[in-house]
């Protein structure tokens, strides 16, 4: 039977702040309460829905009460997570945020799995400012449970509700609608996720692609985008990142062939992007690995 983990908050709140580094795994488990993690540093896979997604800095998700998840850490990963009970926040939070968190628990559904995807798992990508603003709000939080100045509850709370509006805003612009006449362009997407899996050591032309697939390179990323969540060149550099983490877990390969192995050349621009990407440098990676 899956367990049911306790609400980490202790004050009247009904929001608990917790920040994590940590290369422990967390087992199947259930919650009576919302919660949301954002992932700052590192990288870890999460099973949730009968899918196992790596999750990178910036990746943000939200899971609702009772659905089973776990975390399985195997790389050093720094996370926030934040539970909360939207009915004990106030009398007025629900009816404001209910929808809205119903609009988050929604996803895509009834496409192929692939490694660099977002939406199967409802996970939303920020972008850099946004990662940045949500860190410093939970920060915020964290600094408020702890003291618990005048209208300290008050400050949580707005802190969250402004947490929720940015990823809201977020995932709109992340999963843009796009035109009734590109979803029979998900089969080629689909098709293209396939080959990118396939040739990652390639040189990758997104233009030629979908000029070959007889779609112009703007209608083709809009459509890609929509359904991915990523524009092309970033799910690229994410696919690259998430197959370099599982070179750099082994001993196998120097960084200078990992970088090969994952279709990019530079070895020196390699290990910018990895740093930019996960928070570590391909040698400060793999040395937390192994200690």
């Amino acid at each position: 039977m899956i367990p049911y983990v306790s609400f980490k908050g202790s004050d009247q709140s009904a929001i608990a702040v917790e920040v994590f580094q940590t290369m422990d795994s967390v087992p199947s488990h259930r919650h009576d309460f919302q919660e949301f993690v954002l992932i700052t540093k590192g990288s870890c896979v999460h099973r949730y829905k009968d899918l196992a997604m790596p999750l990178i800095p910036g990746d943000v998700f939200l899971v609702p009460p009772h659905q089973e998840h776990a975390y399985v850490v195997e790389n050093p990963v720094s996370m926030y997570n934040c539970q909360f009970y939207p009915p004990q926040i106030a009398d007025w939070w629900q009816g404001q945020f209910g929808d809205l968190l119903s609009d988050l628990f929604g996803s895509e559904s009834g496409n192929p799995i692939f490694a660099a995807d977002l939406n199967r798992q409802n996970i939303i990508h920020l972008s850099v400012p946004d990662a940045i603003k949500i860190q410093q709000w939970l920060e915020t939080m964290l600094e408020e449970q702890q003291e618990q100045q005048f209208a300290w509850q008050q400050v949580k709370q707005e802190c969250l509700n402004l947490i929720l509006i940015t990823i809201v805003r977020a995932r709109q612009r992340q999963f843009a609608t796009v035109r009734p006449e590109a979803n029979p362009r998900r089969e080629l997407v689909a098709l293209i996720q396939r080959y990118l899996e396939e040739n990652l050591t390639e040189h990758i032309d997104f233009q030629a692609l979908a000029r070959q697939h007889n779609i112009s390179p703007s209608h083709f990323r809009a459509v890609f985008k929509a359904i991915t969540g990523l524009p092309p060149v970033e799910y690229l550099n994410r696919l690259r990142m998430v197959r370099a983490i599982e070179y750099l877990k082994s001993d196998a390969l120097p960084t200078g062939e990992i970088c090969m192995a994952v279709g990019i050349e530079d070895a020196n621009y390699f290990s910018r992007l990895f740093r930019k990407i996960i928070g570590y440098s391909p040698r400060e990676f793999r040395n937390l690995v192994r200690n």
